[in-house]
């Protein structure tokens, strides 16, 4: 196959491009992060930045050394003890997969389901928590990033708020592409990674934790090391010392990562994401390709899931596209395996000309496997949303 590219481009849902100005960062010289008291300062000067984005001045935050699975680990096994009943609110592969991070530490998952394609109302949280007074904990993944959904978290939250129990949130695919606020929404843990919409390589966890949070942590004194949140406390809160060496040329990384969005202006940002969503449905409209959710009002700015029409093969198409055209889209997982394909438009890709080059490519790709497809009145749908 003769190749149309010289340079390959992820346009995924994570990993993501890595724009130069973060690749210039991890450039930087490197110290003894363990030793150098510049770093620690620096440490925390960017987990100060972490709290202006996420508006959590009044969580603790940790930047941990692992990809973002570490941080959802962390949360449940230092918070769920033998017994404890969880209520697990899954509408995609992430939020099933709680279920079996509660169950792995003795934790009694309640799932609340809904449909792949729809969200979870906060009417539907009230309801199971009237149902279930005695529940330790709600797990919920902000952006389900195999089907293309962004539930609703400032409102699920306010309903958590008001119970005893603890709201655990991964907001691993939607930190950075819409607006978060932990202190005023009530969220107890919030877990976030490095390779999503801060177009970082894997290898950084961000978690913020609550008082009401630190209630439940010490009270089930989690016995292990690495996932243990309270040797952060005794150890680098109290003595200024890390458990374990750091990833520092990540948290350069994530630092200039950080100032990026507050140069855009964070509300620019959150726009940008916005209109890479409007456009990715209309590009869709012009392909005659159906979105995985079922309303737009459902949709994550950070990813748009397709329904592969049945005539094509999914494994295929992404063959094509990145062998031919070179470029990275994504399948999806669990049951939505050969049925989905995602286009990623986090942080640095979420703009006009990444996403012209995404959908032209796939509407080139369709046409190969003999769709009738027209790549200009790709162009032209995406262009009436950037006019």
């Amino acid at each position: 196959m003769v190749r149309y590219f010289t340079d390959r481009l992820i346009l995924t849902p994570g990993p993501t491009e890595i724009p130069w100005r973060i690749q210039r960062a991890l450039l930087q010289k490197t110290t003894n992060p363990d030793l150098d008291p510049k770093f620690i300062e620096y440490y925390n000067n960017v987990r100060a930045k972490i709290a202006k984005l996420l508006h959590a001045s009044e969580s603790t935050i940790y930047i941990l050394s692992g990809e973002a699975m570490l941080g959802l680990e962390a949360a449940i096994a230092n918070t769920i003890r033998e017994g404890d009943k969880v209520l697990v609110l899954s509408n995609g592969v992430f939020g099933e997969a709680f279920a079996d991070l509660v169950k792995a530490y003795g934790g009694k998952p309640i799932l609340l389901s809904k449909d792949y394609r729809e969200v979870i109302s906060a009417s539907d949280v009230e309801q199971a928590l009237k149902a279930n007074q005695d529940v330790k904990a709600v797990t919920l993944v902000h952006c389900e990033t195999p089907s293309g959904l962004l539930n609703p978290l400032k409102e699920i939250a306010t309903v958590v708020k008001d119970s005893n129990a603890i709201l655990i949130v991964d907001a691993v695919s939607s930190i950075g592409t819409t607006p978060i606020n932990v202190d005023e929404w009530g969220i107890d843990i919030l877990i976030g990674g490095s390779q999503k919409a801060l177009n970082l390589p894997p290898g950084l966890t961000i978690i913020t934790i609550s008082k009401k949070a630190w209630d439940l942590i010490e009270e089930k004194e989690y016995s292990g090391f690495y996932l243990n949140l309270l040797l952060w406390r005794e150890e680098f809160d109290k003595k200024g010392v890390f458990p374990y060496t750091p990833p520092e040329t990540l948290i350069y990384a994530l630092n200039e990562a950080i100032d990026i969005l507050f140069e855009e202006g964070i509300e620019n940002v959150y726009k940008r994401h916005e209109l890479a969503l409007k456009a990715s449905w209309n590009a869709l409209q012009a392909l005659n390709l159906e979105p995985y959710p079922s309303s737009i009002e459902y949709s994550s700015p950070s990813v748009t899931a397709i329904l592969v029409p049945s005539n094509i093969n999914e494994k295929t198409l992404r063959e094509i596209l990145l062998n031919k055209y070179g470029i990275f889209i994504a399948g999806s997982w669990g049951k939505l395996a050969g049925k989905v394909v995602r286009v990623g438009h986090m942080g640095y890709t979420a703009s006009r000309t990444y996403l012209i080059i995404a959908f032209t490519s796939l509407a080139k790709a369709l046409r190969d496997l003999g769709m009738n497809v027209n790549e200009g009145r790709v162009v032209e749908a995406i262009d009436e949303i950037y006019k």
